[in-house]
């Protein structure tokens, strides 16, 4: 039985089958062009799923898969165990997010089952997010585990593939270190009221707004939830429109 999966993408989603929902307008992935052909791979769990008994064997497997795809696209990927972390070299570092794991035992193998994953593709110096995507099981019954993680394989180095090509990395601002830091000026004295202007209504104008949290942020929240897929769709959309 072929198995298909259901893709979130940014403003989308795209199957195998031509009953899956298919969107015109799909978020690019990009990628720096000095990161060159180097990936890293850092998988994730909602706690009830890393503490199965099968998380270790299942991300072992997974994870040769996508060195067998990505050799044979001519990438070389790595593994980065522990906390997702900024890199020293330039690589694409693949978080792979499995928030929902339902696994059957079958012998030796991986069993059958499904799941859904969010793949965040970041910058790995920076730790920019430089795009997402979202798997999901689209099967009315569990099927073989191994195949599902495969297809999903294939897709992920897909999208390295095919991704934007930044030539340039902006630099990253610099903390000032306490030998630099530029000496505490005094503060200046506050502006006098206008005319018909209270003290209080002047000190309360000036008060900075408090910033939202930004976009990245958000969009990292949101492939963490639990959204049904339209309803997905119309928080990506918010999201990205501010």
């Amino acid at each position: 039985m072929r198995t298909c999966f259901v893709l979130l993408l940014a403003a989308g989603l795209v199957g195998c089958a031509a009953d899956v929902k298919r969107a015109d307008a799909l978020s690019p992935i990009s990628t720096y062009a000095d990161t060159r052909n180097r990936l890293l791979v850092n998988f994730q769990g909602d706690p009830g799923v890393t503490a199965t008994p099968g998380w270790t064997r299942l991300t072992g497997a997974w994870r040769r898969m996508l060195q067998d795809d990505a050799a044979s696209s001519d990438y070389q990927l790595g593994e980065q165990t522990g906390a997702v972390a900024t890199t020293s070299v330039p690589a694409t570092l693949l978080v792979v997010e499995v928030d929902r794991l339902r696994q059957e035992a079958d012998g030796d193998g991986l069993g059958k089952g499904s799941l859904r994953v969010n793949v965040r593709f970041t910058d790995g110096p920076s730790g920019r997010l430089m795009g997402s995507r979202r798997y999901e099981s689209d099967i009315a019954e569990p099927t073989s585990l191994e195949g599902q993680l495969k297809d999903i394989s294939k897709a992920i180095i897909e999208e390295v593939e095919g991704a934007q090509r930044i030539a340039k990395r902006d630099p990253l601002p610099e903390s000032p270190t306490p030998a630099s830091a530029p000496a505490e000026q005094p503060a200046r004295p506050a502006p006098a009221p206008a005319p018909g202007q209270s003290v209080a209504s002047r000190d309360a104008a000036a008060k900075p707004v408090v910033a939202v949290e930004n976009q990245e942020r958000q969009l990292q929240k949101l492939q963490r939830s639990n959204l049904p897929f339209d309803q997905y769709q119309n928080e990506y959309r918010r999201i990205t429109a501010q």
